[in-house]
C-alpha cells in the first residue's frame, strides 16, 4: 500500500502534459500559483537586492529552500534507511521566450524545430505580435490558436500588449489611425478602453498578466491624437502633457484593473519599456511613469526589456553606452526599478547590434551575466528572451540558434544554468527518524521513495526559501540501507596553473548525500582516466603533457558504494616549451626571489606596500602575496614610468571564495572604479589571469609617475593571493 500527504497529485486531464509527464499549469493551480511564481498579482511587493552579497550567495538565499521528507508506514512508525530520490520537474522562476504565431502553427520542418524547442527550453511564453491590437482584431483566430497551443504545451503566457502607440508597425487598427490623424480624441478613448476590456476578458486567466501599455516613454502616437500639440514631439519631457505621466495613460491602467476586478480574474498588470540598461536618460522618466501609475492602480510587474548591445562608451551614459556589464552590475541596475512596489521581469532580452560584438562567445558571456544577475535578484520573477532562433528574430540575432538551427555558444550557457547548475537532482537515505532533508531550487519536484518491498512517487512544490517544505510519504516495508545515489557533480573546476608539461586543477569539494560517503575523484584527460584523487583533496597536477597542446579534462566524484557522478569538464592549454622566446612582457612583481615583499620593492625596483589588512601588510607564501581583508585594506605598487607600449595589465591571482573582483577598487592612471568594471573576467578559486585592457578603460599610459593601487573598503570579506602583476 502506498500513500502521500501534503503533496497533491498532478491532474493531467486538460491535455497540457509535457514530455516528462509533468503538467505545470495544473500543478501550479493545485499548489497555488502565487507560491511558485511570485509577482503574478499585486500581493507581491517589490524587493531590492543586497549588493554586499555575491551573486552566488543571493541565488542560494532566494532561489533555494529546504525540503524535508519524512517516510512512514501505515501505522505511523518511521522508516530509516529508505532510499529517497528527488528530481526537479519545473522551476518556480519563469524562463521564457517570445513566440511567432505563424511559425509555431506552420507545419513545415522549420515549425517542427520551433515546436520542439519551445516546451523543451522554456516554461513561459509571450506572443511577439498576435496579441497586439490590430493583429488581434484582424487575425484573432491565429492569436487564439497560438495561445491554445502554448497553454496545452504547459507554458504560462504573458499578454503583449493591450495598447502600443507606435505608428508604422501595424499595431494600431486602421480606423484608430484615422482618428489620430483627425485629432478625434473621443474615438481614440472609446476604442482603446473597449479594446482593453475585450482582450482581457477574451483570454481571462489563460493569460497570467497583461502589459497594458508598451513603451509609453517612446511610443505615444495614440496620446498625440488625444492631446495634440500639448505633447512636444521633439522634446516630449518638456510639453504641457508628458506622455508617460499623462491622465490618459493612468485611465488605460484603471480601466484594465477595473475589468480584472469586476470579472474576478487572477491576472496581473504591468508596464514595459526599453533602454533601462546602459542608458541613464531612461531612469528618471521610467520611475516617474511607475510612480504616476502606482498612485492610481497596483502595478504587478515592471518590465525591463533588456535589448543589450556592445558599444564603446561607459555604462549608464547617454552617449554610446556599453551594456556589457557583470552579473553584479546587472543586479545593481535592477535595484533602480525594484524599489517601486512591484515585481520586476526581464521581458525582451537579446544581444543585438551585431557589428559591435567581438564574437558569439562574448554574446554567450553577456547572456550568462544578465541571467545570473537577474536570477540572483530577489525582486525578479522572470527572464524572457525576445525570440531564441535567428530565423524568427527582429534583428536576426537571437541568443540560442543560428538560422540553420545549429546551436550558438549561448545555448550551452542557457542549458548549463537553467537545467544544470540551477536544477535539483538529489537523493539519499532517511536518517534514524525517517527523515531526509536537503536544499532544492524552488519549483516542482518529483520524489520517489523506495524500501525493500515498496516504492512510491509523488510531486511537491518547494515554494519557500526559508521555511522547510515538509512532505510525509507513506510506504510499506523496511529501508534497504543500499546507497544507489551518485554524489553531486564537482563544481567550479578551474585551471590553477599551467607549464609546458603540466596542468594544475582545482575544484569545489563534493558532499555525498547517498549515505555511503565520498570515496574519491576521477580525473580524465581526453576521455581517458588518468588519476584518482582521494576524498578531501580538491587539487591535482597532471604531468608529462605535451607543450602548446589543448586538453579536455573532466573530474567526477565516486562514493564508497561505487556510484559515480557526471563529470564536470574544462579545457587547458599547456605553455610553450623552453626553447620558445618569451613574449613582450614587463613584470611589475612576481612576489618571488629578491627583491622580496618585505623589502617594499617590486621587480621594477620601485616602492610597493600595503596595510590595514587582517594580516597587516600581507604575507608572501609560495611565491604569492596573501591579502586577507574584511572591508579594509590598501595595496600599492609604483611603476614610475610610461607604459605606452603595453596594452594590457594582467593580475594573476585567486580568491578564497571567487568573485572578489566586486570587492576591489582599481585605481590606475586616472581610472578609479571597481575591478569588475574594467575586466570581463572573474576571480576564481584557482590562479587565473584577470586582464585589464588599459586603453579601453582609459588608463593614462603616458604618466611617468604611474602606480597601481587596489583598495578593499567595498564591503567584502575574503583572502586573495596575487601571484604576479605584469604588463603585456
Amino acid at each position: 500500500m502506498t500513500d502521500t500527504t501534503q503533496s497533491p497529485q498532478t491532474d493531467t486531464s486538460n491535455g497540457s502534459e509535457t514530455a516528462d509527464g509533468f503538467d505545470r499549469r495544473a500543478f501550479l493551480k493545485t499548489v497555488g500559483a502565487l507560491a511558485l511564481t511570485a509577482g503574478l498579482t499585486g500581493s507581491a511587493a517589490g524587493e531590492t537586492a543586497d549588493t554586499s552579497k555575491t551573486v552566488a550567495e543571493r541565488i542560494d538565499d532566494h532561489r533555494t529552500g529546504p525540503l524535508e521528507i519524512t517516510v512512514e508506514r501505515d501505522d505511523g512508525t518511521v522508516v530509516p534507511d529508505a532510499q529517497v530520490e528527488i528530481t526537479m520537474l519545473e522551476h518556480g522562476f519563469d524562463f521564457g521566450t517570445a513566440v511567432n504565431a505563424n511559425t509555431l502553427l506552420n507545419e513545415s520542418s522549420v515549425g517542427e524545430n520551433y515546436r520542439t524547442y519551445i516546451p523543451e527550453l522554456f516554461n513561459t511564453a509571450v506572443l511577439e505580435n498576435r496579441h497586439k491590437w490590430r493583429f488581434f482584431e484582424t487575425e484573432g483566430q491565429l492569436a487564439d490558436d497560438a495561445t491554445d497551443w502554448l497553454l496545452e504545451a504547459g507554458l504560462d503566457l504573458r499578454g503583449h500588449v493591450c495598447i502600443w502607440g507606435r505608428d508604422g508597425v501595424s499595431a494600431i487598427p486602421d480606423d484608430v489611425v484615422t482618428a489620430i490623424d483627425n485629432g478625434d480624441a473621443q474615438t481614440i478613448r472609446d476604442r482603446s478602453m473597449a479594446h482593453i476590456e475585450e482582450i482581457i476578458t477574451h483570454y481571462g486567466e489563460d493569460i497570467t498578466e497583461w502589459e497594458v501599455v508598451n513603451e509609453a516613454m517612446h511610443a505615444y502616437q495614440l496620446q498625440r491624437g488625444v492631446y495634440g500639440d500639448q505633447i512636444d514631439t521633439e522634446a516630449p519631457w518638456t510639453g504641457d502633457v508628458i506622455p508617460w505621466s499623462s491622465q490618459l495613460l493612468a485611465d488605460w491602467y484603471t480601466t484594465a484593473e477595473a475589468v480584472i476586478e469586476s470579472n474576478d480574474l487572477d491576472v496581473g498588470v504591468g508596464v514595459n519599456d526599453f533602454n533601462q540598461f546602459a542608458y541613464d536618460y531612461v531612469d528618471n522618466r521610467y520611475e516617474t511613469q511607475i510612480d504616476h501609475l502606482q498612485s492610481s492602480v497596483d502595478l504587478d510587474t515592471i518590465g525591463l526589456q533588456a535589448h543589450v548591445a556592445a558599444r564603446t562608451g561607459d555604462n549608464d551614459t547617454d552617449s554610446n553606452p556599453d551594456a556589457r556589464i557583470s552579473a553584479s552590475q546587472v543586479a545593481a541596475e535592477i535595484n533602480q526599478w525594484a524599489d517601486h512596489g512591484a515585481r520586476v521581469k526581464i521581458t525582451e532580452f537579446d544581444m543585438y547590434n551585431g557589428d559591435d560584438w567581438t564574437d558569439d562567445e562574448e554574446r554567450a558571456t553577456v547572456l550568462e551575466n544578465y541571467l545570473r544577475g537577474a536570477f540572483s535578484h530577489p525582486g525578479v520573477d522572470a527572464f524572457i528572451m525576445w525570440g531564441f532562433w535567428d530565423g524568427r528574430h527582429w534583428e536576426n540575432e537571437a541568443p540560442l540558434f543560428y538560422q540553420d538551427w545549429s546551436q550558438k555558444p549561448a545555448y550551452d550557457v542557457w542549458n548549463e544554468l537553467v537545467f544544470g547548475e540551477w536544477w535539483t537532482s538529489e537523493g539519499g537515505l532517511t536518517d534514524s527518524d525517517g527523515t531526509f532533508s536537503t536544499d532544492v531550487y524552488l519549483g516542482a519536484h518529483e520524489i520517489t521513495v523506495s524500501t525493500d518491498s515498496d516504492s512510491t512517487t509523488t510531486t511537491v512544490g518547494a515554494t519557500d526559501a526559508e521555511a522547510p517544505t515538509a512532505v510525509t510519504v507513506t510506504v510499506s516495508g523496511d529501508g534497504t540501507g543500499e546507497d544507489t545515489t551518485p554524489p553531486a557533480t564537482p563544481s567550479d573546476l578551474s585551471v590553477a596553473e599551467t607549464t609546458a608539461e603540466t596542468v594544475t586543477l582545482s575544484w569545489e569539494a563534493v558532499t555525498d548525500t547517498g549515505g555511503s560517503g565520498l570515496d574519491q575523484y576521477v580525473v580524465t584527460v581526453d576521455g581517458t582516466t588518468t588519476q584518482t584523487v582521494p576524498a578531501g583533496t580538491t587539487q591535482t597536477t597532471l604531468s608529462e603533457l605535451t607543450p602548446e597542446t589543448t586538453y579536455s579534462i573532466g573530474v567526477s566524484a565516486v562514493d564508497a558504494a561505487g556510484n559515480e557522478s557526471t563529470a564536470t569538464t574544462t579545457t587547458a592549454t599547456t605553455d610553450a616549451g623552453s626553447g620558445d622566446p618569451p613574449g613582450d612582457v614587463l613584470v611589475i612583481d612576481d612576489f618571488d626571489g629578491d627583491p622580496g615583499w618585505s623589502a617594499n620593492r617590486n621587480d621594477l625596483d620601485q616602492w610597493c606596500g600595503a596595510g590595514s589588512f587582517e594580516n597587516g601588510s600581507g604575507s608572501v607564501s609560495d611565491g604569492a602575496l596573501l591579502l586577507e581583508y574584511d572591508n579594509g585594506g590598501w595595496f600599492q605598487t609604483q611603476l614610475n614610468q610610461e607604459i605606452s607600449e603595453y596594452a594590457t595589465l594582467v593580475l594573476r591571482l585567486r580568491g578564497a571564495n571567487g568573485g572578489e573582483e566586486n570587492d576591489i577598487l582599481f585605481d590606475m592612471g586616472g581610472v578609479r572604479t571597481l575591478l569588475s568594471n574594467v575586466t570581463d573576467d572573474t576571480i576564481t578559486t584557482g590562479f587565473t589571469d584577470v586582464p585589464v585592457d588599459l586603453e579601453a578603460v582609459g588608463v593614462d599610459r603616458t604618466d611617468s609617475s604611474l602606480s597601481l593601487r587596489l583598495n578593499f573598503w567595498q564591503g567584502g570579506s575574503s583572502t586573495i593571493a596575487i601571484e604576479e602583476i605584469r604588463l603585456e
